[in-house]
């Protein structure tokens, strides 16, 4: 039977929360979650420990690309006494006493939930009231119940870290513009931002899936009220239903995260922009070239054509020109054996060309190096996290730092090859050092 990893969040009489890691098979899981219907755990896609070791044992053995790339399923729905939600790459149930969160197995999600736990036990916090941003601190009576923290804190931490994403994408998507614009002439140029786009595009999607989920809760007034489970259940026991204005501190933040994702969503849209225009430019600029090339073949045929006429007219009469060398033994022999040779010489090097090996191999070269980049890009959870152990160094990075920090965050298809090529990209001022500056954006996000 499978079993899931799991994290086990459960509020403590002070409102902090206890967390703790268990492995649990499905049975053990619907204990604790009754009201979770079967169909439920189908739309979250969990992953058990034996498939997670079997994708794992699949991207070490093959040199492609095989994380799985779909799109989230992102959905918040209320059950009688539970919360289902698929947020990001955070799967939870939430009850009123206790919160699970799946995939614990991987490194990335075992922060995010201890993240979240930190979040939930916080009581200090800002608002704004009457256009200035005042300081509160929240009593116990007046925190919102376990499940909404619980809420609030999932979507908190999903748009922190598409938030620290898009400040990761900014210098990957600078670096690749100034090498494609050294390569302006080379198609393999105009390729390489084909892995970015991909990945940019890949992630747009998911932070459309984000903003839709919340606005479709938005227009649902029940569901929202469905959320509120501890005066739910408070109402339900005095026989009274909660008046539709109760939802009103629910509706507040997912609006406010609803503006964060939308600006996010502007801030890839802008990067694919500035990626479709970079395309475009490489387009044109190989268009220009390819007429200079057929201009210049054209011009060539036209001078060859030209020197045609007299080459042929020297021919009928050449042989009958006396110039000493007509008593010459073995001469006949030699021009006949050079003109061979010169135009056997010729014919290979033009059969070389067309054949084309060594622009063969540079082609591989090339397709190597975007699956390089493809494979680099295809993790991007496990980049955020290791970047977010990186900002926590002092002073500049080392390539073996770098991999050390990348390694940490157990990726499926990251090796040696994809952690020197990010590296190289990273490495600005190439005296082989990342300097934390350069990710000073990052950090504010991180720390917010």
């Amino acid at each position: 039977m499978d079993t899931y990893a799991v994290a086990i969040l459960s509020p403590n009489s002070n409102s902090s929360a206890k967390l703790s890691l268990q492995n649990l098979r499905i049975e053990q899981i619907l204990k604790r979650a009754p009201a979770t219907n079967a169909r439920d755990f189908f739309s979250m896609s969990l992953t058990s420990l034996g498939d997670a070791a079997s994708r794992k044992r699949r991207a070490m053995m093959s040199q492609y690309s095989t994380v799985n790339n779909k799109i989230h399923p992102w959905f918040i729905l209320p059950r009688e006494t539970e919360i289902i939600m698929s947020f990001g790459c955070v799967r939870a149930i939430i009850s009123q006493h206790s919160a699970l969160i799946f995939d614990a197995h991987k490194p990335t999600i075992k922060q995010q939930a201890i993240r979240i736990a930190e979040g939930v036990q916080k009581r200090d916090h800002f608002t704004l009231h009457d256009g200035q941003i005042i300081y509160r601190h929240e009593s116990k009576q007046k925190r919102p119940h376990f499940e909404i923290r619980m809420v609030e804190e999932i979507i908190r931490e999903v748009c922190t870290m598409y938030n620290r994403r898009i400040r990761l994408y900014e210098p990957i998507v600078n670096s690749l513009m100034d090498r494609v614009t050294n390569e302006v002439f080379s198609p393999s140029g105009l390729h390489k931002l084909v892995p970015v786009k991909d990945s940019l595009q890949h992630f747009e999607m998911n932070v459309k899936g984000a903003i839709h989920c919340i606005t479709d809760l938005l227009s649902n007034d029940e569901d929202m009220l469905d959320l509120l489970l501890t005066e739910k259940s408070a109402a339900k026991s005095k026989n009274q239903e909660l008046h539709i204005k109760a939802h009103e501190n629910v509706e507040l933040l997912l609006e406010e995260y609803g503006r964060q994702l939308n600006s996010i969503l502007l801030e890839i849209a802008y990067l694919l922009q500035r990626v479709q225009s970079k395309q475009d430019m490489v387009a044109l600029s190989l268009d220009a070239y390819r007429n200079r090339m057929i201009r210049m073949n054209l011009y060539l045929s036209m001078g060859g054509i030209s020197l045609a006429f007299g080459t042929a007219v020297a021919g009928f009469f050449g042989m009958n020109v006396i110039n000493g060398m007509e008593q010459t033994e073995g001469i006949f022999e030699a021009i006949v054996l050079g003109s061979t040779l010169t135009g056997g010489l010729f014919l290979g090097a033009c059969a070389s060309y067309v054949d084309g090996s060594r622009m063969q191999r540079r082609t591989l070269e090339n397709l190597n190096q975007i699956e390089v980049l493809n494979r680099a890009l295809s993790d991007m959870p496990a980049l955020d996290y290791s970047f977010e152990l990186m900002l926590k160094e002092d002073g500049a990075l080392t390539k073996d730092m770098f991999r050390e920090k990348i390694y940490a965050s157990e990726p499926e298809s990251i090796r040696d090859s994809e952690i020197d090529f990010l590296f190289d990209l990273l490495d600005y001022s190439k005296d082989n050092l990342i300097d934390k500056e350069d990710f000073r954006p990052i950090a504010e996000h991180s720390s917010r």
